[in-house]
């Protein structure tokens, strides 16, 4: 004990001694006076990539239960910004309120509509499509926040799905119909779901994914429809939609368990290949197959809610458990490709996880994507909002030059074999 002791003086006297020399501004500048360190310059940020915030109005659950709207937003010129007022408790059991500000390119309150939401934010990606290029439209939020209503829409309310495929059908008539090159409108749709591609148009078959030599990724034997009108679309999105993977939890009563993609090619009459002398042609498979090919590509990713392991506990059920655990684990792994983009790393790892090799060539390349942030105005889902505000201001930070050239994967079809 009285070496501790001798110890413990020693070192009091040494801290003493050290105080000393120090000048006296040093040690009595109190912490608010204490200059801040000047903010580093932002690096340019090109229309690759854009991120909007959706609020949805406060259900008739929250208004029963009495919740306040903690959310407000500010539009300026150069966009919008997001104001969370979050309330707390301090230590003494006093209430105070915190303020968080975002920004984002643009923001949408309760009062908008889809189509209102449509026009501001994703019919850009119509004129990309038809100029060969790929566009992507993802929605992200925590379960509950509305990115299912936004994509989908309602019988009273068209979604995002309905409200581009009307654009490019009408674009696609005044080429047809001005001489051009004959295109048509291929579908495509499937789900990921525990770490595996089911075909939403093939009574959920199981599909591999696959990277060749090129690094391109293919998913291997999915469908694709031929799209013949609106009508036709209409009938083959709401079978995808009945074929996907939901479940009851207790932060909502239909609860999308898995990622959805749906992909929108807009292809053209392609040369048909003469076929080798002595020899006999091949057996055709499907017309649409040999005729046609990709000219750009529109894919729509309706992401799973982001959840806490509290709100997966439906009646002590284990598979919601892991089917969240499953979800924040591939959303986790978007993220981590997000900030290697943005760090301008050599090596991205979107091997990580089934859906950042699907969304590979929506952040590389020559690609175009917005992404709609769904969050909810309650004040008891306060902390998943500031949690999908904080993802989104992650990606809304991504510069264009990190967006830009590396290599140039894209999500190619192989056509399912007879």
């Amino acid at each position: 004990f009285f070496l501790f002791w001798c110890f413990l003086k020693r070192r009091s006297r040494c801290r003493c001694a050290a105080a000393a020399r120090l000048p006296e501004a040093a040690h009595c500048t109190p912490m608010s006076e204490t200059p801040a360190r000047p903010a580093q310059p932002r690096r340019p940020r090109g229309n690759r990539l854009q991120v909007v915030v959706r609020k949805r109005p406060l259900s008739g659950r929250e208004a029963e239960r009495g919740r306040r709207d903690v959310l407000d937003m500010q539009a300026d010129a150069e966009g919008a910004w997001v104001i969370v007022h979050e309330p707390k408790t301090k230590v003494d059991l006093t209430a105070y309120i915190e303020t968080h500000n975002f920004r984002f390119d643009g923001a949408f309150g309760e009062a908008t509509t889809n189509r209102t939401l449509y026009a501001g934010s994703v019919a850009p990606l119509v004129s990309h499509l038809f100029a060969g290029r790929i566009a992507t439209c993802f929605a992200y939020g925590a379960t509950g926040a509305g990115k299912t209503h936004t994509m989908l829409g309602s019988p009273q309310e068209h979604g995002i799905y309905s409200l581009a495929a009307n654009s490019i059908f009408e674009r696609m008539e005044a080429s047809n119909g001005a001489g051009g090159e004959g295109l048509v409108l291929r579908v495509s749709a499937f789900e990921i779901y525990g770490g595996k591609v089911f075909d939403l148009l093939h009574a959920r078959k199981l599909c591999p994914v696959r990277e060749d030599s090129k690094k391109r990724v293919h998913v291997v034997g999915l469908t694709q429809r031929h799209c013949h009108d609106i009508d036709h679309y209409a009938s083959l999105l709401a079978a995808s939609h009945d074929a996907r993977q939901t479940a009851a939890t207790m932060a909502n009563g239909v609860s999308s368990r898995s990622h959805a993609v749906l992909q929108l090619a807009l292809c053209r009459r392609a040369a048909a290949r003469p076929a080798a002398r002595g020899r006999r042609p091949p057996a055709r498979r499907e017309e649409e197959e040999e005729e046609f090919c990709e000219v750009g590509r529109m894919s729509f990713i309706d992401l799973a809610g982001t959840e806490r392991g509290a709100a997966t506990l439906s009646c002590h059920d284990k598979e919601r458990q892991l089917e969240g655990a499953e979800i924040n684990k591939s959303l986790l792994a978007l993220k981590e490709c997000i900030r290697g983009l943005d760090a301008g790393k050599s090596h991205v790892p979107f091997r990580g996880s089934k859906l950042t090799e699907v969304l590979r060539d929506s952040f590389v390349g020559d690609c175009h994507t917005v992404m709609i942030a769904a969050v909810g105005p309650s004040d008891d889902s306060v902390e998943q909002t500031l949690n999908t505000l904080r993802y989104a201001a992650t990606v809304h930070d991504l510069s264009s030059s990190s967006v830009a050239p590396p290599p140039t994967p894209t999500l190619q079809l192989m056509p399912r074999r007879p």
